[in-house]
């Protein structure tokens, strides 16, 4: 192996048949090549499985799940737990990558060598429309910029799954992705994790994936907005020993507003309102106009 980064890229896949070529070969036709390809099969019935034994680069290793998991996150742990080099990448299967993706991030991640994150611009695509993610629409005039844990909680940067990569060493001491109790929201508690012990996150301003909102089969439309991840026991802690007022601040802003997303949502659904999540609300010279705002358009709905 030479001095140049070599990267592990994980697609865990449950029946995502219509998108597997767009995926697969999103990442197999790169113009850098210095990665090995790791896709698990999770559980599918679709014909998926069938499907992937007909990709025979040698830089794929396939693995099979018997039982699927929820959100993918046992599926990516199995593949961090084969990777062999020490950059990790992540893509959905029904996502895509531009061709430069891997030799763009190499050549942030040779000259920031002290760096343990990476992350990137994408677009939001739905058919032939595509929507710029929101950290490179407030960021347009910056090439690039360092950002920390706190810059996530106050919604200043976003993580997705299809535009991040961690050294591996980094997500392991992080503990991975959750195994259990998380549906939905398990990818932005392990974000929450990694980026806490991080010694250095770098973002590209450059849209270099694409994230499909028609896709077959997604979580996102399938299974239910959850609340565990704005109230990990990890997150506790943090606010019960940090001593950094502005960071408990940041944190307890960040619960309010996944919340009131969530509480939307309900109201924008015509579910029931989960007043209960709604008392989880921080009081904080925000939260009554997150409040409010959730009342009125409750009666507007109504």
């Amino acid at each position: 192996m030479n001095n140049e980064p070599y990267f592990s890229v994980i697609i865990p896949v449950h029946n995502k048949l219509p998108h597997l070529e767009r995926s697969v070969f999103s990442v197999l036709r790169q113009t850098y090549q210095n990665f090995e390809l790791i896709i698990i099969d999770d559980a599918s019935t679709d014909g998926s499985s069938e499907k992937l034994t007909e990709f025979t680069d040698p830089k794929i290793s396939l693995y099979t799940r018997t039982e699927p998991g929820p959100g993918g996150y046992k599926a990516r742990n199995v593949g961090i737990d084969h990777a062999r080099y020490p950059w990790i990448c992540f893509l959905d299967a029904d996502d895509e990558w531009s061709l430069d993706l891997l030799e763009t991030i190499k050549n942030a991640i040779v000259n920031s060598p002290d760096i343990e994150c990476v992350t990137w611009g994408y677009y939001n695509t739905t058919g032939t429309q595509k929507k710029l993610d929101k950290t490179s629409v407030i960021n347009a005039d910056v090439q690039q910029k360092s950002f920390a844990l706190i810059d996530l909680f106050r919604q200043k940067h976003t993580l997705w799954t299809g535009a991040v990569s961690f050294k591996k060493d980094l997500l392991v001491r992080a503990g991975k992705f959750p195994e259990s109790g998380y549906k939905r929201g398990g990818d932005v508690d392990t974000w929450i994790r990694c980026l806490w012990q991080s010694k250095g996150n770098l973002w590209i301003n450059k849209p270099l994936s694409y994230y499909y909102l028609d896709a077959v089969n997604m979580v996102t439309k399938s299974i239910k907005r959850e609340s565990l991840y704005i109230f990990s026991p990890f997150l506790f802690n943090i606010l019960r020993e940090s001593k950094n007022t502005e960071l408990e601040q940041a944190i307890k802003d960040f619960q309010n507003k996944r919340i009131y997303s969530i509480l939307r949502g309900q109201i924008v659904d015509k579910q029931p309102l989960d007043y209960q999540l709604l008392r989880k609300m921080n009081l904080t010279s925000d939260s009554i106009i997150l409040v409010s705002k959730l009342m009125l358009k409750k009666m507007i709905k109504v």
